[in-house]
Order: structure tokens, then sequence, then C-alpha cells
């Protein structure tokens, strides 16, 4: 099966495990939870701020049990908390 290159973008929390960005591979025709998993296995880690956060394309968050399309660049958000 080919492969696809994703671009994430992390944000607070999930920088001091990848930096600012960094890219993986997954089979085309995967799904986002997939992106999830290869993060995981690169830094388990991270395994249980990945599992709470949210993936957001085009400034808009989205499903993990969606397929990647033709996005490129996604944005990885953890939880966060302030006042």
């Amino acid at each position: 099966m080919d492969k696809i290159t994703i671009q994430v973008v992390f944000f607070a929390g999930l920088r001091k495990y990848f930096g600012s960005k960094t890219s993986v591979s997954v089979d085309s025709g995967a799904f986002y939870n997939d992106v999830i998993n290869e993060l995981i296995r690169i830094k388990p880690e991270a395994e249980e701020v990945l599992a709470s956060s949210r993936i957001a394309v085009n400034e808009e968050f989205i499903s993990l049990n969606e397929r990647i399309a033709s996005v490129t660049t996604i944005m990885l958000i953890p939880p966060s908390s302030g006042g």
C-alpha cells in the first residue's frame, strides 16, 4: 500500500514531546486515528496526552475515525484548562 506523509503541528503540552512540528507516514486511505497511533509508536510516553488530544484540519476539529483526505498538515491540540 502507498504511504502518505502528514505534517503535524503541535500545541501546548505536546511540544515537550515532539517540538512544534514533525511528520509521520501512514498508509494512504488511513484514518486520523492512525496518525495518533504512529505518534504513540514514536513517543510512547506521550500516549496519555495524545489519547485526549483533538485534531484540527483547516481550522476545524475533525473526528479521529474519518479517513485522511488530501490533507498534508494537521494540528494536534491537547486538552487545556484556564481561567
